[in-house]
């Protein structure tokens, strides 16, 4: 009876699949195959910047020998070149696999439910996008008229739907395959749990990345702010331009803050205007000190500000103590997950020492 419950469920699921996919329009499938073009970008970006920060540290504090160091590099730039051609090849229209078109199922089913960019889970995502450290992904990039953000966010979404509801239509099959060949019990579950998880597994991984991503970001840039906003504090006080000693500044940081902020002293120096390059960089990184500080910044640049340096200096002293703040709350979250295992051990050394005391003081 069970095996013909699930073939009926794998059946029902399927046939609706199929019939929301094929209800899916041509947008969909562009923004498919454009957000997964971006994806092979991105993991190329990625890899890239572990590539520069693996050699970066290994010539300065010679962690690996220099064989196996350009062995590393060579094996990083062949990934590289594997993801550049699977870019070229979707975005010359040359790809579209079978897992690509699961997607189409979740993009119909977020139409059908009319989720749209005011839903909490989707701003979300977007949100993370736009402060992944991705260019194509900042705020003010679109294409077609809509943010490139908002494009990626919901095909992340719509493809982590969809592997959850293939996944589960497969692990109904696995079942009925498992009972048909005589199978009971944990031998039956255990197989459809893993194509389950496997698939969905499959959708999840590029979502959950990203949002690690933008979470990791978000906290290196907190813990490096700080340092370079004082530099630049200090050099305004000390009478230099605001430019100057925002070029200082990034010169001699090695932080992600430092080299979001030579990128855009480099677009500044690329016909671009200081506001402009401000306004980029806030759209990079998520932080509310880099905000006032850009804010304070351009309304000087514009009308001019003769108290520039207490503004910087107040932002700097409220950036400083938040920090403090933040070092202390993590202190203490440390202390408190330390506590259990303290205890265990306690009574560990207790029962050694208790245990034997007891056992000749019977005797």
């Amino acid at each position: 009876m069970i095996p013909v419950i699930l073939m009926i469920l794998a059946t029902a699921a399927s046939v609706i699949f199929l019939a929301e996919s094929g209800k899916a329009g041509r947008m969909a499938a562009a923004e498919i195959v454009l957000s997964k073009a971006w994806s092979y970008r991105f993991e190329r970006q990625r890899l890239t910047e572990t590539m520069e920060e693996f050699l970066a540290k290994n010539e300065k504090y010679h962690t690996v020998s220099d064989k196996k160091a350009e062995k590393k590099r060579k094996e990083w730039e062949k990934q590289i070149d594997g993801h550049e051609k699977q870019e070229e090849k979707y975005m010359s229209g040359k790809k579209f696999t079978i897992m690509d078109l699961m997607a189409l199922f979740g993009y119909q089913l977020l139409t059908d439910i009319r989720l749209d960019g005011d839903n909490d889970l989707l701003r979300k995502l977007t949100s993370d996008c736009e402060h992944s450290g991705y260019v194509e992904l900042e705020r003010d990039q679109e294409t077609g008229g809509k943010k490139n953000s908002a494009i990626y966010a919901y095909y992340l979404l719509a493809s982590l739907i969809s592997s959850m509801y293939m996944g589960v239509i497969l692990g109904c099959v696995a079942g009925v395959v498992m009972m048909a060949a005589g199978k009971t019990g944990g031998t039956v579950l255990v197989p459809m749990a893993v194509c389950f998880g496997l698939v969905a597994l499959y959708g999840y991984l590029p979502y959950d990345n990203l949002r690690a991503r933008a979470k990791k970001r978000q906290e290196e840039l907190g813990q490096s702010f700080p340092n370079v906003i004082s530099e630049i504090t200090l050099l305004v006080m000390a009478g230099m331009n605001i430019v100057k000693a925002m070029e200082e500044a990034a010169e001699n940081s090695d932080t992600l803050m430092g080299r979001e902020l030579r990128l855009a002293m480099k677009e500044m120096g690329q016909a671009s205007t200081l506001q402009a390059a401000l306004t980029r960089l806030q759209c990079r990184c998520d932080n509310k000190y880099l905000d006032k500080m850009v804010t304070i910044i351009a309304k000087s640049y514009v009308a001019g500000n003769v108290n520039l340096a207490d503004d910087l200096r107040a932002v700097n002293e409220e950036c400083w103590l938040d920090r403090k703040h933040n070092a202390r709350r993590m202190g203490e979250a440390v202390q408190n997950r330390l506590f259990i295992p303290t205890m265990l051990m306690f009574i560990g050394i207790l029962v050694v020492i208790v245990v034997p005391a007891m056992s000749g003081f019977s005797l």
